[in-house]
């Protein structure tokens, strides 16, 4: 009787479990070896940095996404997620809502480093502003004015509002 109960369990109960733990670490393992492989071939890329841990951390993101569908699908716990599910799809889009002017930015930022319409040590007019861009990164741009202030302003501003690109030498737009 004991031994039947035992040999059930272990059938019924125990399996399902001892699979989730395979599967979290045999995922840990493999994540990490794709993240270093991942990294390897965008640091042989002309990507800027920032847009590169960018793509890292999205990739390793949807990788524990199909992970956690995995764990759920196993444990067939599908049924009692569905209600978090629902509540966090409305704090996301509140937090979309709330965030918006950043990622604005930042998609604005993607764009402008990966077009190279501009670069550091180019001499710039924008949003009112003229003088020699010292840093571009995902959000912000910096320029120092002729006036030596240095103005940081936000990469969908500019991308909206437009900019002048003049020669290095002289104050003159470019053919």
């Amino acid at each position: 009787m004991v031994e039947t109960e035992v040999s059930n369990f272990l059938q019924v109960g125990f399996v399902p479990y001892f699979e989730v733990v395979l599967l979290l670490v045999f995922s840990f393992f493999f994540i990490s070896w794709v993240k270093s492989i991942f990294k390897e071939f965008l640091n042989r890329t002309n990507i800027p940095q920032d847009v590169q841990n960018i793509l890292r951390r999205a990739v390793v993101y949807v990788l524990w996404f199909i992970v956690l569908m995995c764990v759920v699908s196993e444990l067939n716990i599908g049924e009692l997620l569905k209600p978090i599910i629902g509540g966090s799809v409305i704090i996301a889009a509140a937090f979309a809502l709330a965030v918006k002017e950043i990622l604005a930015d930042a998609v604005a930022g993607l764009f402008l480093l990966s077009d190279h319409q501009f670069n550091i040590g180019d001499r710039v007019e924008t949003m009112k502003y003229r003088g020699e861009i010292i840093n571009v990164t995902l959000r912000k741009t910096r320029i120092k004015t002729d006036e030596g202030m240095i103005v940081v302003l936000p990469n969908g501003k500019i991308d909206s509002s437009g900019w002048l690109l003049f020669d290095k030498d002289s104050d003159r737009v470019p053919d």
